[in-house]
Order: structure tokens, then sequence, then C-alpha cells
């Protein structure tokens, strides 16, 4: 059976992403001050974010309640990406597997329409497989083509890039993965 797990729609991506205006990036790239310090609680209040952990990276919440994390590779100095996990579900039986694709299918039309919604149109939407998928603007920053197609990972993404308006406007990336389970066929007897 199919189970949500998150407790989060398109909807609350909508308010996640609303939340990131007027947000100073050149800032937040520059990283956060000292774990615990008061000028950390006070750099995070400025964006509307509670600190929740200070393990290696920075996890906040932010304004409409999700999770963030700045990942900076532990070192909180220069913070490489900022990333919410926008919605999770899984299910225990293989079988499900065609189920899950299809719902699936339909939830990313949800969550991109309400991205879209917030963001304007995406510079570039489509499925693992796409022609056209975009190469990465920093190396690493999703996976190549070749472990791309192999894995279909990312299994869709839409891209909005750089508006230039602000210094360090990001590239922002709403990438959906899917994994699945697998059918046990052991030989006994």
């Amino acid at each position: 059976m199919l189970t949500e797990t998150s407790g989060r729609n398109a909807q609350d991506l909508a308010a996640e992403l609303e939340g990131l205006r007027g947000v100073d990036w050149a800032s937040i790239w520059e990283g956060p001050p000292q774990a615990g310090s008061s000028e950390c609680r006070e750099w995070c209040e400025r964006y509307g974010w509670e600190p929740q952990t200070a393990d290696r990276n920075l996890m906040v919440h932010g304004r409409a309640g999700g999770e963030w994390t700045l990942e900076s590779n532990g070192n909180w100095h220069p913070v490489e990406s900022l990333t919410h996990w926008a919605w999770h579900a899984e299910t225990t039986e293989a079988v499900e597997n065609a189920g899950v694709l299809a719902h699936v299918d339909e939830v990313w039309l949800e969550f991109l329409k309400a991205a879209e919604g917030v963001l304007g149109p995406a510079a570039w939407s489509g499925p693992w497989d796409a022609h056209d998928f975009p190469e990465p603007p920093v190396r690493g920053f999703w996976p190549g083509r070749d472990h791309r197609l192999k894995t279909r990972t990312p299994y869709r993404m839409a891209l909005w890039t750089p508006t230039g308006r602000q210094p360090g406007d990001p590239c922002i990336v709403l990438a959906q993965s899917v994994s699945f389970r697998h059918l046990d066929h052991r030989h006994t007897g």
C-alpha cells in the first residue's frame, strides 16, 4: 500500500518557496555565523528560519514549517545548496511499483504547478530520458548523463535559472526521484 510519509503537499511547497522571496542570497552562500551563537539565531531570524540542528550542516524550519538544510560539506562556509524535501511516499510491496509510478505522475504535476505559481514557468522541465535534458551548471549539481540514464535519477526535473537581479541568485531545481522495491526471485528446491 502506498503511504505518504511527509505530511506535506503542493500548497506547502508553494508556501516554502514564497518564504524565499527577498532572501539575501549572497549572505546565504557566505554561510551562517557560528552554530549556537546569538549571531546565528539572529541570522536565521532574518529569513524567518528557526535553527534545528547544527551537526555538520545547519538545518532550519522555514516560515511555512518545512525543513531546509544549508548544505556546506560540514564546514558551514560556504553554503553550496539549500535543500528541502517537499514530499515523500513509500510502499512495502514490489508488486505496487506500477501504481507508484502512476501516482507520482499525478503528484509531479501538482508540485510543478505549485512551484511555477511562485517562480514562473520553468526554463526546462522533463523526464530522465529527455533528449534535451540539461547538463548541470556546476559539476555534481545533479548526476551526469550516464548515471542518469542508468538509474533514472532524477526521474523528473524542472529547472529555473538565475535571473541575475540580485548577486548570488540561485539556480532552482525541483527534482523527483523514484526508487523501486525489487521482487525476490529465488529458486528453492
